[in-house]
């Protein structure tokens, strides 16, 4: 008997793989889910795992073509399934596995009939849709969109989709979440001084983000920059702000009470656009809630943008988006998309707040690093489409 283990990317690919190699005959003995890849654990991809025997070394058959019609597949489990199979004297499964093998065992008969009941794209014309529509849903299940964006955006596919080849099934998906996320929102310059300011939870970059923004503005776009630090309570945050104002040579002022935000501003009369950099809390502290709001209503800034990490909970963003709405955010900002591959949190946040999208960072780099929040990205992220962070 010969046993063979398949790595595939999913249970299609390593069933094909299977019957490619070992023939129609071949018995499934065992499929799981594994991580492969990643450094140091992390990253790592999800990939399945096949173990697949036969009796006896089989010829490769031909690639289908348009008149070839494949016979039913019969994937029962084998009356010697109970029995111990030995591949140099090590058991490869024993008496536990048999009942989680017989359940696999029935979804994979599904698999394999829809992969070699087709002809030459091993998939019938009614069923593409269908496939695809399932890999679809997969994959936003996996970048944990919720339940009722997925639904929706499915029913408006179905609906408005007239073909039904793979590509353009994905096409009308990525029209679909571009739908939802619309255009982006950047710093406008529309009354001077523009006083923009950031609000969110403690580590999540807003400081550094500030520092890219006025890099920008100042040494791209020419303009008379200012920064505002109202963070005197975490350790080191009006130095870091105060070193990114001297790199750039931009005043920096620092708030210490709300009632000192008019006389700030006054000084820095005659400014294109003032940057305010908020202490960062969690959502759960509504002291400090209240004191930034305090600040914001002296300040009145033009523009409030919340700014949340790619890297937080899905869960943990519905309770930050409820506690900051007392400050009347109208954008969102979302950092550190280099450090995660879940996006599914930016499609809720936009969906349930109807605030528009403004950046997006990638990495920590002064003044790289950051770009506008272009929904076509977004949408090739959690599509799985190529798109670098």
């Amino acid at each position: 008997m010969k046993i063979k283990t398949y790595i595939a990317d999913n249970v299609q690919e390593a069933l094909y793989k299977v019957k490619s190699e070992m023939g129609r005959d071949a018995i499934i003995l065992q499929t799981r889910q594994i991580k492969k890849g990643g450094i140091f654990g992390l990253f790592a991809k999800t990939k399945v795992e096949v173990i697949a025997a036969c009796d006896i070394e089989p010829k490769k058959f031909a690639e289908p073509s348009l008149k070839l019609t494949f016979p039913k597949i019969n994937l029962q489990p084998p009356e010697n399934l109970n029995k111990k199979v030995e591949y140099n004297n090590k058991s490869l499964i024993d008496e536990q596995q048999i009942e989680r093998i017989k359940s696999d065992l029935q979804e994979v008969k599904r698999l394999v009939k829809e992969i070699y009941e087709n002809k030459e794209s091993f998939l019938k014309a009614s069923d593409i849709k269908t496939e695809s529509m399932q890999i679809i849903l997969d994959r936003l299940n996996s970048m944990e969109v919720k339940k009722e964006i997925i639904k929706k955006l499915i029913e408006n596919i179905k609906q408005e989709s007239t073909n039904s080849t793979h590509k353009n099934l994905m096409e009308s998906a990525k029209n679909e979440i571009i739908k939802i996320i619309k255009e982006p929102e950047p710093i406008k310059i529309e009354k001077i001084p523009a006083k923009v300011a950031f609000i969110g939870p403690t580590g999540v970059g807003k400081t550094t983000t500030i520092a890219k923004l006025a890099a920008k503005y100042s040494l791209d776009e020419g303009k008379k920059v200012a920064l505002i630090t109202s963070d005197t309570y975490r350790v080191g945050a009006v130095s870091q702000l105060k070193t990114y104002g001297e790199l750039l040579e931009i005043p920096v002022e620092v708030l210490y009470e709300p009632k000192e935000a008019s006389n700030i501003l006054k000084k820095l009369d005659g400014f294109d656009i003032i940057f305010l950099d908020t202490l960062g809390t969690s959502p759960k502290n509504k002291i400090f809630l209240k004191k930034i709001k305090n600040i914001l209503e002296e300040i009145e800034p033009s523009e409030l943008h919340l700014v949340i990490s790619a890297t937080t909970k899905t869960n943990e963003v519905d309770f930050i988006l409820d506690n900051y709405k007392d400050l009347n955010y109208n954008k969102i900002l979302f950092t550190k998309l280099d450090e995660t591959n879940i996006y599914g949190l930016i499609l809720n946040a936009v969906y349930y707040t109807n605030c528009r999208l403004s950046y997006i960072t990638t990495g920590q780099n002064v003044p790289d690093d950051i770009e506008l929040a272009y929904p076509f990205k977004i949408a090739n992220l959690l599509l799985g489409e190529s798109e670098d962070v």
